[in-house]
């Protein structure tokens, strides 16, 4: 189980509380929907309901692993998918319960992740994989599963096992020399994040087996694109590419990367496109979230800043930039450096409104609970415990 990539967020919770963020205005308006989440992640409209995928906090069944770090992996069932309420923000109504969950101490927590909506049916991926599930039941049933869900009952059936088979793939490797450039190389590992439901079956984002994979509709499982670039310097966060989103605009495929990268995949193969503001700047540092609206503009969301991981202050601020394919225009919508709120943002939706919502407050707990020290609480932004869902007004002009 390799912490760096499966568990993002480590370090911050020891440092992250020392920052303050400053209260300037924002780009665009920014409004607090929700709070008092449970580490949320994925983020979808069915029809004007908003579903949050909450990854919960693990469990009671722990385990070390031998040589590992100093702290046990509990699983559990305390992942959750829950209705965003209009009347009562400030409390999830869960309709999926019972989803598996595994934290790792102060690295973090996997369990449900992206969700993704098509046919009257809501889909979720979930974490993880069953080869690193310790021999929990729950976590070889449900471990890497995407998932079909009656919204209208939160009746759910498992499609495919895809970390189990995305893991398998990994086996192909040899995995990388620790703190050695080990370029070819690939860690054994599985950690399926982002999903896109479309006509034909589901596109799945693995953040831990690199790779872009396919679900048919028979619940078959291959790898459309592996993603092979790995950091010469072996000690950056990351190493690798870790994709972690996937969507689809201008009749092609999307990628985002934690390393910062944006792909796009289509008929004549994978290109990385490089997004920049009117300066000239890049644009992405450390994605974990993307979509798309329907006049060719993709949202990205960075979880972190650039700078020194975990050691510069603006790496700890991340943003949501807008990017048009056609025109190649960029820029930052929102920061969490001017809006608390949106601080440790991870996934975005459009809404049926025509703004752009976003899960912040990825790692923290519904009780808004925090490991780290200082004077600032992430988990407590804006004055409301745990984590929340934020809204970005949009203009509603033509691009």
């Amino acid at each position: 189980m390799r912490l760096k990539k499966r568990f993002l967020f480590g370090l911050l919770v020891i440092a992250a509380g020392a920052l303050l963020p400053s209260q300037a205005a924002a780009a665009a308006p920014v409004s607090l929907v929700s709070w008092g989440l449970d580490s949320p992640r994925g983020i979808a409209f069915y029809h004007d309901r908003l579903a949050v995928a909450e990854a919960g906090h693990g469990g009671t069944d722990c385990h070390f692993i031998p040589n590992g770090p100093p702290f046990p992996f509990c699983i559990g069932n305390s992942s959750q998918i829950s209705w965003v309420s209009k009347s009562n923000p400030g409390v999830p109504d869960p309709f999926v319960t019972g989803l598996f969950s595994v934290s790792a101490g102060p690295e973090g927590v996997l369990g449900a992740s992206g969700l993704s909506v098509r046919d009257g049916r809501l889909y979720a991926i979930l974490g993880s994989t069953p080869q690193e599930g310790f021999g929990n039941p729950l976590a070889e049933k449900q471990s890497g599963h995407l998932l079909s869900i009656n919204p209208n009952n939160g009746k759910f059936k498992s499609v495919a096992s895809v970390g189990e088979s995305d893991f398998n793939y990994t086996l192909q490797f040899t995995q990388p020399t620790p703190g050695v450039y080990s370029p070819g190389t690939q860690e054994h590992d599985a950690n399926p994040n982002g999903v896109l439901a479309t006509d034909h079956g589901w596109l799945v984002a693995d953040s831990g087996a690199n790779t872009l994979s396919f679900v048919n509709r028979e619940g078959d499982v291959s790898v459309l694109q592996y993603f092979a670039w790995r950091d010469p310097n072996p000690d950056n966060f990351p190493s690798d590419d870790v994709p972690t989103c996937v969507t689809r605009s201008d009749e092609a495929i999307w990628v985002g990367t934690l390393a910062g990268h944006l792909y796009r995949v289509d008929d004549g193969g994978v290109t990385q496109v490089v997004p920049k503001d009117s300066a000239g700047n890049g644009l992405l540092t450390h994605v974990t979230g993307c979509t798309a609206d329907s006049r060719g503009n993709l949202y990205l969301v960075n979880m972190f800043g650039p700078g020194i991981p975990f050691a510069s202050q603006s790496f700890f601020f991340g943003n949501v930039v807008k990017y048009n394919s056609e025109s190649g225009k960029g820029s930052v919508l929102a920061s969490s450096v001017d809006n608390p709120i949106l601080i440790l943002p991870y996934m975005p939706t459009i809404g049926p409104d025509g703004n752009l919502y976003v899960t912040a407050g990825a790692i923290c707990p519904a009780d808004g609970s925090f490991q780290g020290g200082g004077p600032f609480n992430p988990c407590l932004a804006g004055g409301k415990p745990g984590g929340k869902v934020v809204k970005i007004t949009l203009p509603h002009q033509d691009d």
